[in-house]
């Protein structure tokens, strides 16, 4: 009786603690989101505080190619997604080749919601490098863009640090300077949140979200691509 009564309070004892153990958790989690929840409010409320980067629309695309082409291919995607690398990778030539022809002029829309898959913020840090960019040296975007895809950090890693998202920039033909400012002094951070939401707002639900004239293609394979860009020019 007396062992019985030993597990029985052992066991209750072991209940306590998992049940203590689980609200800290509790609390620790609600705490994250409520800064997280906070950070992101501070960024959409910079936005509105700050001017977004020169050579946007005012849907927040950049647009690269021939304002007169009958095909827009928008694009949503972030820096950090590898399905976005691996569209780019699969897309990039013909779309090059499209824009070269006056076929086709891209929107692109960079948002950053993949923070959470590097140790640094990188999505956020590798938008507001893009957005400096195209705010002081546009025609260097397109080369930034491919080289930001080209060497994409794995998931869960550091990312790019600073230094090389301002050489890349530099290699783009961008001007370094700049650059170094927005990532120092987290300018244009305010302006990727306010996309970022927009991007949900929009009911969109993950990157690369690839529409041609204005249709979301379900899917973005070259195959399916071509044929949707040439049924719209047509």
């Amino acid at each position: 009786m007396r062992a019985q009564a030993a597990r029985q309070e052992t066991r209750k004892r072991n209940t306590l603690v998992l049940a203590a153990v689980l609200a800290v958790l509790a609390v620790a989690v609600g705490a994250t989101v409520l800064v997280r929840t906070a950070t992101h409010n501070q960024a959409v409320a910079q936005a509105a505080a700050e001017a977004p980067p020169a050579n946007v629309n005012a849907d927040g695309g950049i647009v690269v190619g021939d304002g007169g082409a009958k095909v827009t291919i928008t694009t949503y995607e972030d820096f950090q997604c590898p399905a976005c690398a691996s569209f780019e990778e699969a897309n990039a030539t013909q779309i090059e080749k499209w824009i070269a022809d006056g076929t086709v002029k891209v929107e692109y829309r960079p948002i950053a919601f993949l923070d959470e898959q590097s140790t640094t913020g990188y999505s956020t840090r590798a938008l507001v490098a893009a957005a400096a960019v195209v705010d002081k040296t546009p025609s260097a975007f397109p080369a930034f863009h491919k080289l930001l895809f080209a060497n994409q950090p794995a998931e869960g890693s550091a990312g790019l640090d600073d230094a090389k998202l301002v050489e890349l920039a530099g290699q783009a033909g961008g001007d370094t300077a700049a650059v170094q400012t927005a990532l120092s002094q987290g300018k244009f951070k305010g302006w990727t949140a306010k996309v970022t939401d927009a991007f949900f707002t929009a009911k969109y639900t993950g990157t690369p979200t690839i529409l041609v004239n204005g249709t979301q293609l379900k899917d973005w394979s070259p195959t399916a691509l071509a044929a949707a860009v040439q049924k719209a020019a047509a």
